[in-house]
């Protein structure tokens, strides 16, 4: 019996070694999946990349931005009159979705002045599909912005993907003067948004990180239908 908890202990301790051996290298391997999705996401607008091997096994690597609250008391002077509808107040701020955009945006900088309609009636294609466009085009989802770019107006997958990237940072930019406008009278300048970004950069804090799942050809054959 002694020699039988013997084995099991020792058995116990080297699966702990192999797994502490198998953590190592799966995150090793994560780390390449992750320098090479850098790559292909940088100024981009594409939030996920994946891959599939030869074997059925997909790798999927996403960034997502986290937005945390660091200072809220700054939160109702940057939204002011639209804040109710920006976040909720409790024990904790909580930020909504809309709230979330503007201030993902402003924190990498990544917004540019202009107007959505003006860039989708730029677009090479008909008046029809323009139309259309514009019911379907908000410039807060990239790759749903850029299928419709390339299914209604005919763009190739490069122009679309150029085009939805401007509508989206024109968009930011849009969000951004609305709530400023109404808190300053209608007016959006150079001075205005300064103070506007200083109060955002200490308000929250935006951390922009990503994430990886494996999926298996077994699992993906599990779960087929």
């Amino acid at each position: 019996m002694k020699e039988n908890l013997n084995s099991v202990i020792d058995r116990m301790a080297e699966i702990e070694q192999e797994k502490a051996a198998l953590s190592a290298e799966y995150d090793k391997l994560q780390a390449f999946l992750q320098l090479d999705a850098e790559q292909k996401l940088t100024d981009t607008k594409i939030k996920s990349v994946s891959h599939t091997t030869p074997d059925g096994n997909t790798a999927v690597v996403t960034i997502a931005d986290t937005v945390s609250v660091s200072a809220g008391e700054l939160l109702e002077s940057i939204f002011g009159k639209v804040s109710e509808s920006m976040f909720t107040k409790e024990i904790k701020y909580t930020l909504k979705a809309p709230a979330k955009r503007i201030l993902s945006a402003v924190w990498h900088g990544e917004y540019c002045e202009g107007s959505v309609p003006d860039i989708i009636r730029s677009l090479p294609c008909d008046d029809k599909a323009k139309k259309v466009l514009l019911k379907k085009i908000k410039g807060t989802d990239f790759e749903k912005d850029k299928k419709n770019l390339m299914h209604v107006a005919g763009l190739s997958e490069t122009d679309a993907s150029d085009a939805a990237y401007l509508i989206n940072e024109t968009a930011a930019w849009e969000n951004l003067c609305t709530f400023v406008r109404i808190n300053h009278d209608g007016q959006m300048t150079p001075e205005i948004l300064a103070d506007i970004t200083t109060k955002i950069n200490a308000a929250v804090n935006v951390s922009r990180s990503m994430k990886t799942k494996i999926i298996t050809a077994e699992s993906q054959e599990g779960t087929e239908t």
